[in-house]
């Protein structure tokens, strides 16, 4: 039985190894527009997911501490995220600008 806490790290560590596999695939397909444009698709339903679910938490609750910790949880969500993209679009940024030797 796992704990709350224990729940919500592995939710983090979780994340942060979606965010690396997404950064990894972003950077392979640096070349690949109709490939980057599908991981765009991707992360733009992710977006919508994310949104859907956060709305309907403060949608079903009447409690305002509750609906204003959901609003919370949310800006906290959409800044890792947004943080993550962020990191993946750096890195995109640097391998345009330094593209790798032949093989």
């Amino acid at each position: 039985m796992t704990t709350t806490k224990e729940a919500w790290e592995q939710f983090q560590a979780d994340m942060n190894s979606l965010g690396a596999e997404l950064r990894r695939h972003y950077q392979d397909s640096s070349t690949d527009s109709e490939k980057k444009a599908e991981i765009n698709r991707s992360l733009e339903q992710l977006r919508q997911a994310a949104d859907a679910v956060f709305s309907s938490l403060e949608t079903a609750s009447r409690d305002p501490e509750v609906r204003s910790s959901t609003r919370a949880a949310a800006r906290s969500f959409g800044s890792a995220l947004r943080e993550t993209f962020h990191e993946v679009g750096d890195e995109i940024e640097k391998a345009l600008r330094n593209p790798a030797e032949p093989r």
